[in-house]
């Protein structure tokens, strides 16, 4: 009983307060949802990804929330006629679910990013991006219970409440993103970037119940890496995310390490470590990379108020990515480090 209360807590917050975007905990492995500058920054010419993330299973196992998402980028485009940088596209399909009512947010968008480079030798530059498109949020009302319906032991779904026929089924709206990354080869054992970003900068309105519209606010990112190479076997990669929308805030940092397998038979990465979200969770992580294939398998461990619900736990997630390069588009000379664990 006391899980159930506490969940309902959580649904009533959400649905009453300005709601903060998705996050994933291995923000560095989703590139077009950390930031559209990174468009096109990876090691070749494309790169498709796949990211799931699953939490609060351990409360409500059938109606969990999920976040789904799929990416691709490319760069190098209209090489013949930009010489001091790089153009690049990109495509973000994301539909995250909570709740008995199948609360979900479907966003279909669009990005371009644009590296420029400050030496010739493409040791230092910065990347510009923007991102546009539709995101459609949708409610199975029919699914949800009201206060009307409660018959003295049972919700009786047959009862049209006028809090049910007030609740709008779905609504869309257009989306707009930006911003911008500084990159640096500082040498061949240290590698840094640091990124800004605005999500929401025409702070759509948007709404589930009658004519109460209500201001989507605007998102605002920072964050910050590096990839330190101590020898050829190790290195240490840390990161720093902060987030901000409305009176949400968000801090997530850690770092994690890898290790370079090289022999006769093969050429790989293995990759562990851990994140801290302020306040919320800690984050352990595992992965590997082999032939441009890269997987990452994380795990929250929640240490909020929410642990009595969640007996600690949290949220998995995976993510998948393959980097690939396409002959005629192969670069003169390789686009700076791409962040990433």
């Amino acid at each position: 009983m006391k899980k159930l209360a506490l969940f309902l807590v959580v649904i009533i917050l959400t649905f009453n307060l300005k709601a903060q975007d998705i996050h994933y905990s291995q923000f560095y492995a989703s590139p077009l949802t950390l930031n559209p500058a990174l468009t096109g920054i990876n090691d070749c010419n494309y790169r498709a990804g796949i990211m799931y993330r699953n939490q609060w299973h351990s409360i409500t196992p059938t109606t969990a929330y999920t976040t789904p998402s799929l990416s691709f980028d490319i760069n190098n485009l209209a090489a013949r006629y930009i010489k001091t940088g790089v153009l690049s596209a990109g495509l973000l399909i994301l539909n995250d679910q909570a709740g008995d009512g199948n609360l979900s947010n479907l966003s279909i968008l669009g990005s371009a990013g644009y590296l420029y480079y400050f030496d010739s030798e493409h040791k230092y530059g910065v990347s510009v991006g923007l991102q546009t498109g539709y995101v459609q949020k949708r409610v199975d009302a029919s699914l949800l219970n009201f206060e009307e319906q409660f018959n003295g032991t049972t919700f009786d779904h047959s009862i049209l409440t006028t809090d049910y026929t007030s609740v709008n089924s779905k609504f869309g709206y257009l989306d707009m993103n930006s911003g911008l990354v500084f990159l640096a080869h500082v040498n061949p054992k240290i590698d840094l970037y640091a990124g800004a970003a605005a999500f929401h900068i025409t702070q759509p309105k948007e709404t589930f119940y009658g004519n109460k519209l209500s201001k989507l606010n605007m998102r605002s990112v920072l964050h910050a890496g590096a990839k330190i190479k101590f020898n050829e076997k190790w290195s240490v990669i840390p990161s720093v995310l902060y987030m901000g929308q409305s009176k949400a805030k968000e801090i997530n940092f850690g770092t994690n390490l890898g290790y370079h397998v090289s022999n006769a038979n093969m050429e790989a990465d293995i990759y562990f470590g851990g994140y801290y979200r302020l306040g919320d969770a800690a984050n352990i992580l595992i992965g590997g990379e082999y032939k441009k294939v890269r997987l990452g398998l994380s795990y929250d461990v929640n240490v909020s108020t929410l642990n009595t619900a969640t007996s600690n736990k949290g949220g998995f997630e995976l993510s998948l990515s393959y980097t690939g390069c396409i002959g005629g588009l192969i670069l003169d000379k390789p686009i700076l480090w791409c962040p990433r664990f």
